[in-house]
């Protein structure tokens, strides 16, 4: 397996503020875009749960750990990953490595 690595988090908007929020997701995937090192070889994605419309979920690909590092330094980015946070009651982020995948 190559070292790609992924970010992901887990989002509990507040009531409200979901279009505000899915605005504010797409501007962080903008600046991620203008980075040196933009992210990985595909779209980071967002979904949003079905049954609890306030609960969304992030996921978004990186070539290394050297560009998730980059990034976290980058005041733009962490600008954005602030403003996702402040329309929020609670997130959790982390950092995963790729270790298996399959085709279906």
């Amino acid at each position: 397996m190559s070292d790609v690595y992924y970010t992901h988090g887990m989002w509990r908007v507040k009531p409200g503020k979901e279009a505000e929020f899915i605005k504010a997701w797409k501007a962080l995937g903008d600046i991620f875009r203008a980075l040196p090192n933009p992210p990985g070889p595909s779209q980071g994605i967002l979904i949003q749960n079905v049954t609890d419309p306030l609960l969304f979920y992030t996921v978004g690909p990186w070539h290394s750990s050297e560009d998730l590092t980059a990034m976290r330094a980058n005041p733009q980015a962490q600008a954005g990953i602030k403003r996702l946070e402040d329309l929020c009651d609670d997130g959790v982020r982390g950092t995963y490595r790729l270790v298996a995948s399959a085709e279906v």
